[in-house]
């Protein structure tokens, strides 16, 4: 193949959105040009700021083959790949770590990252060449490497053949890291999925679903360009007030107008589980996802107020039923909450690839992360012993599936 081009467009507002989305990556809701967009226009992200826009275009002969979406981290908040520490080892050597050069998804711990290949190329050579190319563009910008986030699991192939022939030391460092997924072994029901589970799980899931429906409570199922501007307003409101729990380990990275610009955006691939009290026609709590094809991603929630099994059902029993009504594939409910586990949800490694220039520093960095990563196996393994379904434990520590 002929040697591709990289051009650094910036502002994905330069992009033209629908060569952006003709591309069949986009049909990911966090990789679409609005999406992305959106968080620009809201002030999100923005040149300069934590994170900034670097958006590149790879051309091969003269067309667009893929587009790339990158950014400039001035620090790890955001990224969920946490390596401030390097900073300091940086420092030591008199060089910087951040900032950084990063193929992400701006606050999406989601192993979705990929690069979009347009229609009809040949995916697999585009998709090495890009990951060679974000290498290049890194190191000739000046950053201390370049950084793949939580990257879909079919570029791990892509990785490889980028690192084939380098010398030992020199190609990329993956960090794994534990993720959640639940799966549709062709439930018909939600009463179907829990029928899997051990007595004694059964009655967990019970006892949390009668908890909310003896309060009164019914969750349902909003559609984001159907549920009206005061479901939105809400989740804005709720979002803050989650955030408010967390104090100093919050991760309030959208602003107001990000709820109030969505609707129009990116409505479409938003669905609300929204929870009702008796009488009300105002959400009690409200979960924010979006919908892909065969996905659903559990994002943001909040409510007005806490109660007993609130937070089960709608962030995650509603949700279900959904999917399964909708035949879908598989529900990935964010990171983090070992609960998780004993209702449904099956762990999985994905990964994050990482090229560190410096030798010195990408020594320090690639044994962190090898103890890292084995630490997540672990995590994995035992979580997954915490399954609640009849056959057994699932995989000790398995790859996420494409």
């Amino acid at each position: 193949m002929p040697q591709p081009t990289l051009r650094v467009v910036g502002s994905i507002l330069d992009i033209d959105r629908a060569s952006w989305n003709r591309c069949p990556a986009a049909a990911c809701p966090f990789l679409s040009w609005d999406f992305l967009a959106l968080l620009e226009e809201c002030g999100a992200v923005a040149p300069g700021a934590a994170w900034s826009p670097a958006h590149a275009a790879l051309s091969l002969d003269g067309r667009v083959v893929a587009y790339l979406p990158l950014f400039a981290l001035a620090g790890s908040a955001g990224s969920f790949v946490w390596d401030d520490g390097m900073e300091d080892v940086a420092g030591a050597v008199g060089l910087r770590w951040f900032p950084k050069l990063a193929a992400a998804v701006p606050f999406t711990p989601a192993p979705l990252w990929r690069p979009l290949v347009a229609p009809g190329e040949d995916e697999a050579a585009i998709l090495a060449a890009s990951v060679e190319a974000i290498a290049g563009l890194a190191r000739s910008g000046g950053f201390s490497g370049a950084h793949i986030h939580w990257a879909d699991p079919d570029l791990g192939s892509a990785v490889a053949t980028s690192a084939s022939g380098r010398s030992a030391g020199s190609g990329w460092v993956e960090w794994r890291r534990q993720v959640y997924r639940w799966e549709n072994a062709g439930y018909s029901s939600f009463d179907d999925f829990t029928a899997s589970f051990s007595k004694n799980m059964r009655r967990n899931v019970a006892r949390d679903r009668a908890d909310v429906a003896g309060a009164g409570v019914v969750a349902r199922m909003l559609r984001g360009d159907e549920a009206g501007p005061r479901a939105w307003e809400l989740m804005a409101d709720y979002y803050e007030r989650t955030n408010d729990k967390f104090g100093p380990w919050a991760a309030r990275f959208l602003p107001r107008r990000f709820f109030e610009l969505a609707p129009a955006r990116i409505g479409s691939a938003v669905r609300f589980s929204a929870a009702f009290e008796a009488g009300s026609d105002e959400p009690l709590a409200i979960a924010m996802l979006f919908q892909g094809p065969g996905m659903l991603w559990g994002r943001y929630w909040g409510s007005a107020r806490d109660l007993p099994g609130l937070h089960f059902e709608t962030c995650y029993y509603a949700p279900i039923a959904y999917a399964i009504a909708e035949g879908l594939e598989g529900f990935d409910p964010g990171m983090g909450s070992d609960h998780k586990a004993r209702r449904g949800f099956r762990s999985y490694l994905a990964s994050s690839y990482h090229r560190v220039f410096d030798a010195r520093l990408r020594r320090v960095y690639a044994d962190a992360v090898a103890r890292a990563s084995s630490a997540e196996a672990e995590a994995v393994r035992a979580l997954n012993e915490e399954l609640p379904f009849r056959r057994g434990p699932g995989p000790a520590a398995g790859r996420l599936p494409s």
